[in-house]
C-alpha cells in the first residue's frame, strides 16, 4: 500500500493559501472527512447523501448542515471559496467552478486503511485543521489496533448483486488487517452456484440487517450459503467511505474467531 496513492490532486502551492471560509463538499466520502474534521460555520454545505443513515456515518451531524446538489447553480449560490470533491466524476462541473475562480480540491477515494489516515491529514491541512486531523488519525489508529496474524482462512466481501470486492478496494485492506485472505484478485461478479459449490470460510455482506427485502438479500439468505460459510453483514457505510466506523469494523473482525457468528458491526 502506497501513501502516494492518497495524495490529493492539488498543487502544493494551494496548501499555503489562506484558510477557506466557505467550504462546500459535493461527494459522500468527502462529506465524511469534512464532517469529522468539523470546521464549524465555515462548512457551507455537504451533499444530500450525507444525511442518508444507510450510507453516511455522520448522518446525524449532517442534519445541522445545509445540503447541496452537484450543479453549478446550487454550488455557486453558496458563494464558496473551496469546493471539495472526489477524484472521479463531475469533471465538467468542477472545471466550470474553477473557471469561475473557486478553488477545487479533488480527494481520491480511500482504497486502503492507510489511505484513510492520509486523507484526514491532507484535507485537514488545507482546512487549517492540522491538529484536529492528527487527533483523528490517532483515534483511528487506537480503534484499529494491531493487525491479526495470517489465520489461513479466506473471506469474500459481497455487495448487492453478488459483486465481490477485490484487491485495491477498501474491503480487501480490511480483510488483510483481520488476517484473512481475499480470494479474488479483482472485483468481479459471482454466481450463487459458484458460492454454493466453492464457498469461502467467511462471507461478509454489505447490507444492513434491517434493509428492505431485495433480490440480493434473498440470495444472501439462501440455505446453501448459510450452511457452507459463516455469513455476516457489514454496514455499507463502513465500506463506501473510509471513516472511524471502518476502523471499528476492521478491529472487530481482527479479534473475531473466523468460524463464529459475529453478527453486524455496530455504529
Amino acid at each position: 500500500m502506497l501513501l502516494a496513492g492518497a495524495v490529493l490532486a492539488a498543487p502544493a502551492s494551494l496548501f499555503a493559501a489562506e484558510v477557506p471560509q466557505r467550504v462546500v463538499s459535493i461527494n459522500l466520502c468527502t462529506d465524511q472527512v469534512v464532517l469529522a474534521l468539523d470546521p464549524g460555520e465555515r462548512l457551507a454545505a455537504v451533499s444530500y447523501l450525507a444525511r442518508d443513515p444507510d450510507l453516511s456515518t455522520f448522518w446525524r451531524e449532517a442534519q445541522d448542515v445545509p445540503v447541496t446538489q452537484a450543479s453549478l447553480e446550487s454550488i455557486m449560490t453558496l458563494e464558496p471559496d473551496l469546493v471539495i470533491a472526489g477524484s472521479f466524476g463531475h469533471s465538467r462541473l468542477l472545471g466550470h467552478v474553477e473557471r469561475l475562480g473557486v478553488e477545487v480540491l479533488r480527494v481520491p477515494d480511500a482504497g486502503s486503511l492507510v489511505d484513510i489516515r492520509q486523507t484526514y491529514l491532507d484535507v485537514g491541512a488545507r482546512l487549517g485543521l492540522a491538529d484536529r486531523a492528527a487527533d483523528l488519525v490517532a483515534e483511528f489508529d487506537g480503534v484499529l489496533g494491531d493487525a491479526a496474524p495470517n489465520r489461513e482462512r479466506d473471506a469474500w466481501i459481497l455487495s448487492p448483486g453478488l459483486l465481490v470486492h477485490g484487491d485495491g478496494m477498501l474491503g480487501s485492506s480490511i480483510l488483510a488487517h483481520a488476517g484473512l485472505s481475499n480470494a479474488p484478485a479483482s472485483q468481479t461478479y459471482v454466481s450463487l452456484e459458484t458460492l454454493a459449490m466453492t464457498p469461502p470460510d467467511m462471507l461478509l455482506i454489505s447490507e444492513r440487517e434491517e434493509a428492505a427485502p431485495s433480490r440480493a438479500g434473498r440470495l444472501f439468505a439462501h440455505p446453501a450459503l448459510r450452511r457452507a460459510s459463516n455469513v455476516q453483514r457489514i454496514p455499507p457505510s463502513a465500506l463506501i467511505c473510509g471513516t472511524l466506523e471502518t476502523a471499528q469494523f476492521a478491529a472487530r473482525l481482527a479479534t473475531q474467531d473466523a468460524t463464529s457468528d459475529g453478527g453486524e458491526a455496530t455504529r
